[in-house]
């Protein structure tokens, strides 16, 4: 019998890309699964594809759009109507927009998208994975260079905007709030953990410029090969209770750097974090 059998798994943007292959391995595993998507034909798509490659049934699907706060607090809602335990959270879901925008919630996109929604809905979640524990965290993030968190220009207002300057602080932020995280879980049961995939054909690249996404498909390995940390970090024994750590290639990768150790800046992100999404 496998380990996953009768263990509930959550995945963000679980319709595609790194988030389907995720989906797949673990429904493979046995575990009932349940994806996050924007589309509902794309979903539902997906679901049925996931379920019949894996041979599984117990795959779900949940609505929603993470750029908007509500639909994030709506899929949250669900997700605790349908399930009494939650094991698995694995935040995936990214963007990257070639144009500077904002939510209807006030919020630069790729950060409310990439960072801000995962925060809102892990910490929606997290009593229900308190009392599913053993449970675990896992966190899609990145190390680029020269990124750094500016908190006091979060929604990149200042400098010029790239999707690459916009992307940098809002995985950055996503391996912060992962050490903040599992810092506060300490004792609980809960591990969290952040990864870097690597570079994977992927929908992310599908606004950018054809120049662009042309070098990065060249550059890019398939999708599976980038979700083979994060099924690691969710399903394998051998890292239950390995907590606050930054995963590639299924293994861990030294975390060096002013803000990587700046304790007092995970916790004034954590704080700004709960403002920006009017958490109690």
């Amino acid at each position: 019998m496998s380990e996953m059998q009768g263990r509930v798994c959550v995945i963000t943007g679980g319709t595609g890309g790194i988030g389907r292959a995720t989906a797949l391995a673990l429904a493979k595993q046995g575990a009932t699964v349940v994806v996050l998507g924007r589309s509902r034909e794309r979903g539902e798509r997906a679901r049925a594809e996931i379920a019949q490659e894996s041979g599984n049934d117990k795959v779900e699907l949940v609505i929603a759009d993470l750029a908007a706060q509500d639909d994030v607090r709506r899929a949250a809602a669900e997700l605790l109507q349908r399930h009494a335990k939650i094991h698995v959270l694995v935040n995936n879901a990214a963007v990257m927009l070639p144009k500077r925008e904002v939510t209807g919630d006030g919020i630069e996109k790729m950060f409310a998208t990439n960072y801000l929604s995962h925060f809102l809905l892990t910490n929606l979640l997290l009593d229900r994975l308190k009392a599913s524990a053993p449970a675990r965290i896992v966190s899609v993030g990145a190390l680029i260079r020269g990124a750094r968190i500016d908190l006091d220009d979060l929604m990149l207002e200042k400098g010029k905007y790239s999707s690459f300057a916009a992307l940098g602080p809002s995985k950055l932020a996503v391996v912060l709030f992962t050490r903040e995280l599992a810092r506060r879980l300490d004792g609980t049961g809960v591990t969290a953990n952040a990864l870097y995939p690597g570079m994977a054909k992927t929908a992310i690249m599908d606004e950018s410029s054809w120049l662009m996404k042309t070098s990065m498909h060249l550059m890019s390995g398939t999708p599976e090969k980038g979700a083979r940390t994060s099924v690691f970090l969710a399903s394998d024994p051998g890292v239950a209770g390995v907590t606050g750590k930054m995963f590639a290639k299924c293994r861990e990768v030294p975390m060096r750097g002013a803000q990587l150790d700046d304790e007092e800046l995970w916790q004034r992100l954590w704080d700004r974090s709960a403002q920006l999404t009017e958490l109690a």
